[in-house]
């Protein structure tokens, strides 16, 4: 008897079913008219929006991250007899990187590839920028002074400003804030970063904008003092704050730039 009940009530409801008006999507969801030449602009892109990055130690040449291939094969332990001594940063394994040389950014090719992205900004940072000593005289030290991990030679910065103008892509930037650039109190100081900008202006070079640190969320991976935490940040920003508006005032201050909120697995394996 139950079983009669029960089909006699999925009868009906199929019926029921059956008998309801038939109703389109496009009824539901009319399709919306859209014309943009009578819709008001509300503003435009910058025309140098879509540029690109070099990064620092691209410039001054050193271990940068390897292929793909070659982290797939560090991985699964067959770089085991390559050196992996050297400047990887803190926390990260050495094994992920290779020495890289200088890019030679005289290269007619990459110009010409380069010149047909114009107009667009030229930025040159990284994590390594961040620990980047400036050697603004014709020698260079061959090893970094203390509290540095690189050296950006004269002629290696020359050659970028020339590539930046040769292409139409104005500079953009971050300062240098390793142990390296502060005083004993652990305040960041500007000498460093003036010494390079004032030599960039010298040489006919536009630095358009500057970040203070190069991802700041990752302060240590990038050279910053041990346990430097947001109110340490607080402090040196507002010194760079007043020193670039007080002595570059036409290069603007860009917000920081951050990193590590992604935690998915191929992001954490590549350190991002």
């Amino acid at each position: 008897m139950a079983h009669f009940r029960n089909s006699t009530l999925a009868s009906a409801v199929l019926i029921a079913i059956a008998a309801m008006p038939h109703v389109t999507q496009a009824q539901d969801h009319p399709s919306a008219q859209l014309t943009p030449s009578t819709m008001k602009r509300i503003g435009t892109i910058d025309e140098r929006y879509q540029s690109y990055n070099v990064e620092m130690l691209e410039v001054t040449g050193g271990k940068f991250w390897k292929s793909y291939e070659g982290i797939k094969k560090a991985a699964s332990g067959g770089s085991k007899g390559e050196d992996q001594s050297g400047d990887a940063p803190v926390g990260m394994d050495p094994g992920l990187y290779q020495y890289r040389p200088p890019l030679d950014l005289a290269n007619k090719r990459l110009r010409a590839m380069a010149q047909a992205l114009a107009p667009a900004y030229m930025r040159v940072s990284g994590t390594w920028a961040n620990t980047t000593y400036f050697a603004d005289t014709d020698s260079s030290p061959k090893e970094p002074p203390q509290g540095y991990g690189g050296v950006l030679t004269h002629q290696q910065w020359l050659s970028s400003i020339d590539f930046s103008r040769a292409v139409n892509a104005p500079i953009v930037t971050s300062m240098p804030t390793s142990v390296g650039t502060r005083g004993p109190d652990g305040l960041w100081r500007p000498d460093q970063a003036r010494r390079w900008l004032d030599f960039t202006k010298a040489h006919g070079g536009t630095v358009a904008a500057v970040e203070y640190m190069n991802e700041p969320t990752l302060a240590a991976m990038g050279g910053a003092p041990k346990g430097y935490d947001a109110a340490a940040f607080g402090r040196d920003y507002r010194v760079f704050n007043a020193f670039m508006r007080k002595e570059f005032p036409d290069t603007k201050l860009l917000a920081p730039g951050s990193v590590g909120e992604t935690y998915a697995d191929w992001a954490v394996a590549m350190g991002g």
